[in-house]
């Protein structure tokens, strides 16, 4: 499968209908920058994908590269606006028609039969398949060197294709990834059951032990009114007793938390003296050093700037020294002012002269020292006030952190803060919470009988849940070990199955590399690929050296050019037999260019289509010389340029044919 043409019309910067034919064995496309080469190969892309990849994350006032897919200058009107794209094969040609309103989707789901194996090609396989057949200026290095190991890896992988393993691994994981739900709702489910279990057997104890007689609950209810300090009946008693223990097991809590910031804080409180002779003294240093460099700044003054002296003084001297090397003019005249002088008023002249400088490059010597004495007074004055800063932000912490542990000692109603106080404070609110707790006991115990059969009905429901749910976790976990088995399984088998088509694909990239000669002494590149679960593709020069900080800008191109044509290469999965390069020569010199155009020649002689856009219309011509053609299969050179209106458009077209092999013979053998 092969491209056939592009028809253009309405579609970015084509105006008008522009059609291109393509040659079946190459076909090099020139053009100043604005021609629009790359909106040709922007056309196959969107034909394909319905969008332009390499304007996918340009975003602009809220515009997307979508606003601008059409042409819409008010100048000129398109008078139709659309794409089409023909592919031809041994059993005919195959178009794609795009419009703003509808798409071809006949044309284009018969294109795309004819275009893949369906049953091996990736997910996303247009898009993967534009990527690598559609290769730009701006990917060459993006998608080859200065991708990422796992990417590269990644891209090369999408390459060869997809394989059976891929959906055993896919199943396996999904199969994990349940099971591991299963797991972990059985977990949840145990941790209930063990919750509910515990509590209903403290509840059952909790309820044997309230039992007690009539005249031990009469002082139980007496006792929580006086601590209480009420003589409200029983269920407000009840109420108010639930209330003061939480309130007391949030001041027990806040206390313990006092406890532990005690220590810390008493450190603190001690140094906050220091900490405020430290703020006084760096204080002083500061209006020290303000002091110093105003002064050092007022003797800078507003004199001029040493260089400006300096440069003044080698002026002058520069000037004497050409008056004296010339001399005064054959009529008595100075050569620097054409004044009248005689020769020991002139020798004067250049001893004043000569003078001005010396001292003007004395003030400059001056004036420097003043300058450099100013900058290390501003210096210092930055570093006085840097250790000022500092010091004041430590005291204002260290401030904070005893003002908030004081406030909170102070709601608690503290006397201090120290440890031992804390301490009392903590028992006796512990004391009183388990006096209110053991009182509201004896009281619940008026419901003892009601109160153990439910507690013990609840106890043998949650043993049951328990066993229910211990048995449950027990399949779940044989079921994800079996699920990481096979997982494991098919992720290795698909693992060893890949490495062998890396194996016979990744020499490819090497004789590309060698044939492109990106690099004088490293001449060969090596790779290698590592990791059992994330896969690393790595690419090496010399002994052990990355292309990617080594080499030149034209040397990456034609390093990262080698990769992504293996990549095109390597794709078994697509008829498609056409490689499509958008000026591919930038940064890359003569050299490598001629080694560039021998390699396009030899995919050409093995049945690829090459079609190919650069700027210079020499280079166009040399590609169109080294690249094979005959009468039977010739290439094709499309030069684009702009009409007399200004519009894009075909400027020539012919069609390259190969170079007659005998052009002077003898006169008897012309016949």
């Amino acid at each position: 499968m092969k491209l056939a043409y592009v028809e253009l019309c309405g579609f970015r910067g084509y105006r008008k209908p522009t059609r291109f034919e393509f040659s079946e064995s190459f076909t090099i496309v020139d053009g100043r920058n604005g021609a629009g080469k790359s909106t040709i190969f922007d056309a196959v892309e969107f034909v394909l994908t319905g969008t332009i990849s390499k304007y996918l994350d340009a975003t602009a006032s809220g515009q997307t590269v979508s606003d601008y897919l059409w042409w819409s200058d008010s100048k000129g009107k398109a008078a139709e606006n659309y794409v089409e794209v023909a592919f031809r094969d041994s059993a005919g040609t195959y178009s794609i028609r795009r419009t703003p309103k509808d798409d071809d989707q006949a044309g284009f789901e018969q294109v795309v039969l004819r275009l893949l194996d369906v049953g091996n090609a990736p997910v996303s396989a247009l898009e993967q398949l534009c990527s690598a057949t559609i290769i730009r200026d701006e990917h060459i290095s993006r998608l080859s060197l200065d991708l990422k190991e796992t990417d590269r890896f990644a891209l090369l992988r999408d390459a060869i294709g997809v394989f059976d393993a891929g959906k055993w691994i896919d199943k396996g994981a999904r199969l994990v990834r349940a099971a591991g739900v299963k797991v972990r709702e059985a977990l949840s489910e145990v941790e209930q059951a063990n919750g509910h279990l515990t509590m209903a057997g403290r509840l059952v104890d909790n309820t044997r032990s309230a039992a007690t007689t009539g005249p031990a609950l009469a002082r139980a209810i007496a006792q929580l009114q006086t601590t209480l300090n009420t003589t409200g009946s029983l269920p407000t008693l009840t109420g108010l007793a639930t209330q003061r223990i939480q309130q007391l097991l949030d001041d027990a809590a806040t206390v313990q938390r006092l406890i532990s910031r005690s220590r810390t804080v008493e450190v603190t409180r001690g140094s906050l003296r220091h900490q405020q002779q430290a703020v006084e003294t760096a204080k002083e240093l500061r209006a020290q050093a303000q002091r110093e460099h105003v002064a050092r700044a007022a003797v800078v003054g507003t004199a001029g700037v040493s260089t400006a002296l300096a440069r003044r003084a080698r002026d002058i001297e520069n000037l004497v020294r050409l008056g004296r090397g010339i001399g005064l003019t054959e009529d008595g005249h100075c050569p620097l002012c054409s004044s009248g002088v005689d020769h020991h008023r002139f020798e004067q002249g250049l001893r004043r002269a000569h003078g001005i400088a010396v001292r003007l490059d004395e003030q400059a010597v001056r004036q420097a020292a003043s300058e450099r004495a100013r900058d290390e007074s501003l210096a210092k004055l930055r570093n006085a006030q840097q250790s000022y800063d500092e010091r004041v932000q430590a005291w204002e912490h260290s401030k904070s952190i005893v003002g908030d542990f004081d406030a909170e000692c102070a709601r608690l109603k503290l006397a201090d803060g120290r440890p031992s106080t804390l301490s009392r404070v903590l028992k006796s609110l512990d004391a009183e919470r388990e006096a209110i707790t053991s009182h509201l006991r004896l009281v619940d115990s008026m419901e003892f009988s009601d109160a153990l059969s439910k507690a013990t009905r609840e106890q043998a429901t949650a043993k049951q849940r328990k066993s229910s749910a211990e048995e449950k976790l027990g399949r779940a976990r044989l079921a994800e070990a079996r699920a990481k088995s096979i997982h494991d399984a098919a992720r290795r088998a698909a693992a060893e199955a890949l490495d062998q088509r890396l194996g016979r694909v990744l020499p490819l990239l090497s004789e590309l590399y060698r044939r492109l000669q990106p690099h004088p002494i490293w001449t060969d590149i090596e790779y290698s690929i590592r990791g059992d679960v994330q896969r690393f593709l790595s690419l090496r020069v010399g002994e052990g050296i990355n292309p990617q900080f080594v080499f030149s800008s034209g040397q990456r191109r034609a390093t990262g050019l080698a990769f992504l044509l293996s990549v095109n290469l390597s794709m078994a999965w697509t008829h498609w037999r056409s490689i499509l390069l958008d000026d591919p020569v930038q940064h890359v010199d003569d050299f490598r260019t001629v080694h560039l155009a021998g390699v396009l020649a030899q995919l050409c002689q093995s049945g690829r289509q090459v079609i190919c856009a650069v700027e210079d219309s020499a280079l166009a011509d040399l590609m169109c010389r080294r690249l094979p053609s005959s009468s039977e299969l010739p290439g094709r050179k499309i030069s684009l340029g702009y009409d007399s209106d200004g519009a894009l458009s075909v400027a020539s077209a012919v069609d390259i044919v190969s170079v007659v092999r005998r052009t002077l013979v003898p006169l008897s053998q012309a016949s």
